[in-house]
């Protein structure tokens, strides 16, 4: 008897946490509200330049996810003021932007819907100060599942 109590002991501390499934729980649920996102330009452009660039994961490679937007907005409204998809090799144009402080982000267009990159925070804050032009390489951050914003649309 001992034995087979050791094996299902073995079993259970192998194989349980396997099997465990996490949700996220909002209480009180306003805390996982699309509005209660904050949200800060994290692109700052100190004379108008052509702007491209390269998005990439952390290990370098770029992102391929099918159908990946990048776009330059209006903090505060959101209004799309530049768009670019990527190519395959992960890199966008997005043409000339002005001066000012701007929110860039990327997101996934699928069939129908607008969503995050799984499992990618949005841009780090960067910035251009060159003359003519300028080339990012951006490398989006992971972040772990079960966030409260994961399911919001991009902004």
């Amino acid at each position: 008897m001992g034995k087979s109590l050791r094996v299902c002991g073995i079993f259970a501390a192998v194989l349980f946490p396997v099997l465990l499934q996490g949700q996220l729980i909002c209480n009180p649920p306003s805390i996982c509200s699309c509005e209660n996102e904050k949200v800060s330009p994290n692109l700052t452009i100190e004379r108008p330049v052509k702007l491209t660039g390269l998005l990439v994961d952390p290990s370098g490679a770029p992102i391929q996810f099918n159908r990946t937007t990048v776009q330059v907005r209006k903090p505060g409204n959101h209004e799309v003021l530049f768009s670019a998809v990527l190519d395959r090799q992960g890199r966008f144009d997005l043409g000339t932007v002005p001066a000012g402080r701007f929110r860039l982000i990327a997101f996934w267009t699928q069939p129908e819907k607008v969503s995050r990159l799984p499992l990618f925070d949005q841009p780090k804050p960067v910035s251009c100060s060159s003359a003519n032009k300028c080339e990012l390489k951006i490398v989006l951050a992971l972040h772990g599942t079960d966030q409260g914003f994961e399911f919001c649309p991009p902004k």
